[in-house]
């Protein structure tokens, strides 16, 4: 590792060139602090060291958060107090330019963490931002606490307090994990002191989150102020980027109440194995209205590749190196170009359907003059009619099939549209997405041996069998 910012910022003063070292001084400020939190957008104001106006104005996207931050020159903690007494607010953040060993009299730190506390502010210096900085590359749910301080922070945060945010939360992370009451509400306390209100419920809620995804009850979770609510966005997207957490029934409970919407709003770190977990887990209670495939060229080099789970262009997808198929609970949400194919012959519908065991209702046709529908009054499986074969050949050569609708399980139809590769509900009802994607892609798509075989799996719940039976949403009494 490089240099520490504390020895940037001291590298940045330059005695000979006062104007040079104050744009040098706030630039290594902002890098620490961008670093801190990647999501902080910073403007530099035309002050410096100033008494009421700040060297630096911090926002963040989806939140009207702003925070002011007064770089300060002198360690004086008599001053540093004072600082806080006239400019000191809940919107304020003090960086110290001073190393971390200020001279000071004993005790000097208790009285600066109070007069930040009763100011609302937050008081750190480069040493104090970068343990958390370091601590987040070796502990990763530390993101948490390293973002929330820059937000939310309050009182006095130098190094060691730094050391003891961060362990509080990793230690309280796998607390919650191990169900460890004591551990746990510790952690939860560190949260309630050093963070603001919204920053320590947000916190607090997604030390819940795992502690419930772990078997725990919520009446129980050790907490020292009510936290009801859900696990907000920046929580789920955080725990989603850790390190992979192979507890199916974890991912289980923490999956109960999201949404696709939710999920298609997410930003998180791809490939993702812990969303590969979450979406496998919650198949049946993910619901979608459209699926759109999207063909991809795959490359030629590679093996082919696995089937997963991406949220791209806001939407979930599944994803293999073929092609992309998109999901979204509403029409307007779907983000993707539809393709512009031809449609295709009705012997490779027919051959599809059975494989795959899809019951068809009804075909759309067309040739070169003329459109057509074949349908059953009866919603019958048309593709078992033996006078489709001679309707086809009648119609000639140039006879295509643009769409099929398809019957789902429970009396639910699903059109799918070979032109554009899109799949969707006939009424306003939706899929639960492993009922759509399994007719879709079976329909849609002439899928190898290996994606058949990916499909079942996945859509299953990711469980593996030794029986040579497929994936099917139908069985025997839903197919007439």
């Amino acid at each position: 590792m490089g240099a520490s910012y504390a020895q940037s910022v001291r590298n940045a003063i330059d005695p000979m060139d006062p104007l040079r070292s104050v744009h040098a001084l706030k630039q290594t400020v902002i890098n620490e602090l961008k670093e801190t939190d990647s999501r902080v957008s910073i403007k530099s104001t035309d002050y410096f060291n100033h008494t009421f106006a700040p060297d630096l104005v911090l926002r963040w996207p989806h939140d009207s958060n702003v925070r002011r931050l007064f770089l300060r020159t002198d360690p004086d903690p008599i001053y540093l107090a004072q600082d806080m007494g006239i400019a000191g607010a809940p919107d304020s953040i003090f960086f110290s330019l001073s190393s971390g060993e200020r001279p000071g009299e004993v005790g000097s730190d208790e009285s600066l963490h109070a007069a930040a506390l009763e100011a609302g502010a937050l008081l750190t210096d480069a040493d104090g931002l970068q343990e958390f900085i370091e601590s987040r590359r070796e502990t990763p749910v530390v993101s948490l606490a390293s973002s929330a301080i820059l937000q939310g922070g309050r009182g006095l945060i130098k190094r060691p307090e730094a050391v003891a945010v961060s362990r509080g939360v990793s230690d309280g992370f796998s607390a919650a994990q191990e169900l460890d009451v004591s551990r746990t509400r510790s952690a939860t306390r560190v949260i309630n002191e050093v963070f603001d209100g919204v920053r320590s419920s947000r916190l607090t809620r997604f030390l819940q989150a795992v502690w419930v995804g772990s078997g725990g009850d919520a009446a129980t979770f050790p907490a020292p102020a009510d936290v009801a609510g859900p696990l907000d966005d920046e929580a789920l997207s955080f725990l989603l980027d850790l390190e992979e957490i192979t507890d199916d029934s974890f991912w289980r409970r923490i999956g109960r109440g999201i949404t696709l919407d939710r999920l298609a709003g997410l930003t998180i770190n791809q490939p993702s194995r812990n969303l590969q977990r979450l979406v496998t887990n919650n198949l049946d209670v993910l619901q979608a209205k459209i699926c759109r495939i999207a063909l991809l060229q795959p490359q030629l080099w590679r093996d082919e590749s696995p089937l997963q789970w991406a949220v791209d262009r806001e939407m979930l997808a599944l994803q293999s190196d073929r092609f992309a198929a998109f999901l979204a609970g509403r029409r307007e949400d779907l983000n993707a170009r539809p393709e512009d194919l031809d449609g295709i012959s009705v012997n490779d519908v027919v051959k599809r359907a059975v494989r795959h065991r899809i019951a068809v209702s009804e075909l759309e046709l067309s040739t070169v003059r003329r459109t057509l529908t074949y349908g059953s009054d009866r919603v019958e499986d048309v593709t078992r009619d033996e006078e489709l074969a001679d309707f086809a050949e009648v119609l000639g050569p140039s006879v295509r099939v643009n769409a099929a609708i398809a019957s789902i399980a429970r009396g639910r139809n699903l059109r799918c549209d070979f032109t554009s590769l899109t799949g969707q509900g006939r009424t306003a009802a939706k899929f639960p997405i492993s009922e759509l994607l399994y007719a879709a892609l079976g329909l849609m798509m002439e899928l190898t041996e290996e994606e058949e075989r990916q499909l079942s799996v996945l859509l299953s719940g990711g469980a593996t069998t030794d029986s040579d039976d497929e994936y099917s949403l139908f069985g025997p009494d839903d197919i007439p």
